[in-house]
């Protein structure tokens, strides 16, 4: 009998056990939903996107639409040339290049870390673009990055500066400029001397810049994105040491080669951006591209080299820069934004395309 009583005490005790178990479960459980809910409400999306977007990220296949490589053939007419920009379709940031009008895509780089951000050289032979320091950074943080350059001919790839973002060349092809923290700098790639030609913590700027661009025809302006005392894009008068505002609620501001106006993205329009012009001699605001289609979020613009055609990225109304599935598009500037052709057709990320024609011999 005993042993009878010793068992049943024995069972309500294992039983116990079991209860307060599920208890410890189910209040960590609920404790990191709890949590998980707090973080969500206090940062939102984007700070979970910013710290885990790697996650977020999954190889794609391409699939072209009957009639659109016809299109874009149309358009281009007998014009050779290469579009280069930034995709996730590996599952992983890599850069890619297209060939025009043979629309073939190959894929330059393969490193385990995020690539973006390709430039291409004024002959068209190179590109720089910036690696992350890590397996994943997101756009949103500028700092860990380094700048490389890649040689189309040979497919050789080496470090061009430590610690750099945004880069891209200037006219001369032995020079680039990009972002360091909050400096502008120029570097001379055969020297390898590097200059400060902007501060933005230094007053009158007193901001995080992104986006900075020399004017192709007088290196004395800069243009720029400034984020913190002083928000918005600016047009910068680097001997002056002064700035002048274009516009509040904007960002990747960019020169028009051949002409005095500046573009950059506004928060308006049908997807909620458009592009905005301005001539730099007096702000005069006017929409330069807002596209007619569901892929209406307007970023990451960019001209030819001769200042005729315009390549940029748009999305269906997301916005995450570099997760989101934006898509690349080309117009031939003076025609309608009607007969704006889609490059890419991948629901990856793709994104800031730069592009380079042959000159007409």
């Amino acid at each position: 009998m005993e042993g009878q009583v010793m068992t049943e005490a024995g069972l309500m005790r294992g039983k116990d056990n079991h209860r307060k178990k599920k208890i410890v479960w189910w209040t960590l459980t609920l404790s990191a939903i709890f949590l998980a809910g707090v973080y969500f409400t206090l940062f939102g999306i984007r700070s979970v996107y910013r710290h885990f977007g790697f996650y977020f990220l999954k190889p794609t296949e391409t699939h072209w639409p009957a009639g659109s490589r016809e299109s874009i053939r149309a358009l281009i007419g007998p014009m050779k040339g290469k579009v280069v920009w930034g995709s996730s379709r590996t599952g992983s940031h890599r850069i890619f290049l297209m060939t025009l009008p043979e629309l073939t895509i190959y894929q330059l780089t393969s490193h385990t870390h995020v690539d973006y951000h390709p430039r291409f050289s004024p002959e068209g032979n190179r590109i720089v673009f910036a690696r992350s320091q890590k397996k994943w950074v997101s756009e949103r943080d500028q700092i860990p990055w380094d700048v490389y350059q890649y040689d189309l001919e040979t497919g050789k790839e080496k470090l061009a500066a430590r610690n750099g973002n945004f880069p891209l060349w200037l006219p001369d092809g032995q020079r680039i400029l990009f972002l360091r923290d909050h400096q502008v700098i120029i570097k001379d790639l055969v020297s390898q001397k590097e200059k400060i030609i902007l501060d933005g913590r230094l007053p009158p700027f007193e901001g995080e810049p992104s986006n900075p661009e020399l004017s192709p025809g007088n290196p004395d302006l800069l243009a720029v994105t400034l984020r913190g005392k002083h928000h918005g894009v600016f047009l910068v008068d680097l001997p002056k040491w002064s700035k002048t505002l274009l516009g509040k609620n904007a960002c990747e501001i960019t020169w028009r080669p051949g002409s005095s106006e500046l573009i950059w993205v506004e928060g308006e329009g049908r997807g909620g951006t458009l592009l905005i012009a301005s001539p730099i001699q007096k702000v005069k605001r006017r929409i330069f591209m807002d596209l007619p289609f569901s892929f209406s979020h307007e970023y990451f613009p960019r001209f030819s080299r001769d200042g005729h055609w315009l390549i940029w990225g748009a999305s269906e109304g997301e916005h995450e820069h570099d997760l989101a599935d934006y898509e690349v598009f080309l117009w031939k500037i003076g025609t309608r934004w009607g007969d704006t052709v889609r490059l890419t057709f991948n629901k990856a990320n793709d994104r800031f395309p730069d592009i380079y024609f042959e000159k007409v011999r």
